[in-house]
């Protein structure tokens, strides 16, 4: 005796048809979240901001529930805290927080620029050269903090280790918001500051472009170490900035 398939009916149809939906939820946090992160890494929304639901979403034009999920998103990648009462606000980072990125630094971009090196992927290099070349064009912080923060993102996709760099990119939007503190706290010196980003970015990616992956790895923590002394004589990380409700 044959067995065949139950048969579909139409509701079966209408209820795949409607599984997408849920999607349009998705996307809204999503891009609530993609505007909050834009606004705190440029400095928009500042240190120790609350961060008002209802108020965000009459903003964005959205209700409170994808801004409430946007700030969880914000929340793990370590921009945003939440109070005891509920209350988010963006994440003010002090000296301790910043130590503890740089030694994740440490351990994840030495090892990035040695496998960039030894892997050679001529694609890879092409794109880091132009940074560099756009670096030593650059007029303001903000283009100087952009790039720098690219430069370091390339090296890690240049190592070919999607883990390795999963591990660097949950570390990147706090990244960015150090550098620019980092670069602010120098804005009178901003000629200097991209001398010395130049400098620092051309050396490694001589080694790097070169193939040695000793030497490389070699300057890559070289460079994270120094980056942590810098921060610390920054002054950018003393005291915490006073909020605004």
């Amino acid at each position: 005796m044959l067995a065949f398939p139950p048969a579909r009916n139409s509701m079966d149809h209408d209820m795949i048809a409607v599984r997408p939906a849920p999607l349009v939820k998705t996307t809204v946090s999503a891009s609530a979240a993609k505007y909050l992160r834009s606004e705190i890494i440029g400095g928009g929304i500042r240190a120790g901001d609350s961060l008002p639901e209802a108020r965000i979403g009459e903003l964005l034009g959205v209700s409170r529930v994808p801004v409430r999920e946007a700030l969880v998103i914000l929340e793990r990648e370590g921009l945003v805290t939440f109070d005891r009462r509920g209350t988010a606000r963006v994440r003010t980072f002090t000296l301790e927080d910043v130590r503890e990125l740089g030694v994740m630094r440490l351990v994840l971009e030495p090892m990035a620029a040695r496998l960039a090196a030894n892997r050679g992927d001529a694609t890879a290099l092409g794109e880091i050269a132009r940074n560099l070349t756009n670096l030593k064009r650059a007029r303001t912080l903000s283009d100087i903090t952009g790039l720098d923060f690219e430069y370091h993102r390339l090296i890690m996709a240049a190592a070919g280790n999607s883990r390795l760099s999963a591990s660097w990119e949950n570390l990147a939007s706090q990244l960015r918001v150090v550098m620019r503190l980092f670069h602010q706290a120098w804005e009178r010196k901003t000629l200097a500051v991209r001398i010395n980003t130049v400098k620092a970015h051309a050396a490694l990616f001589d080694a790097i472009s070169r193939g040695d992956g000793a030497g490389a790895e070699s300057i890559a923590r070289e460079q994270a170490e120094g980056w942590l002394v810098e921060l610390g004589e920054s002054g950018a990380f003393d005291s915490p900035v006073e909020a605004r409700e």
